[in-house]
């Protein structure tokens, strides 16, 4: 399997946490949260966003430091 960089701004970060935003307040017209997503993944969305909102942030070079 190869290996792909992906580097963003805070600002790009910014833009992808806002359309995922947008997705997220339309489909939760449609659907409930709780019927698309399980509630460990929830948790640590609602946790991702707090991180965003501190800035809370740190540099991943593999996959291995992004889920450790």
């Amino acid at each position: 399997m190869s290996t792909l960089t992906i580097t963003l701004s805070e600002q790009q970060l910014s833009k992808v946490v806002e359309a995922y935003r947008t997705i997220q307040e339309f489909l939760s017209s449609a659907i409930s949260p709780n019927e698309l997503y399980q509630e460990e993944f929830l948790r640590g969305l609602q946790e991702s966003d707090e991180d965003i909102r501190s800035k809370n942030l740190k540099e991943v070079h593999s996959f291995d430091d992004f889920i450790s």
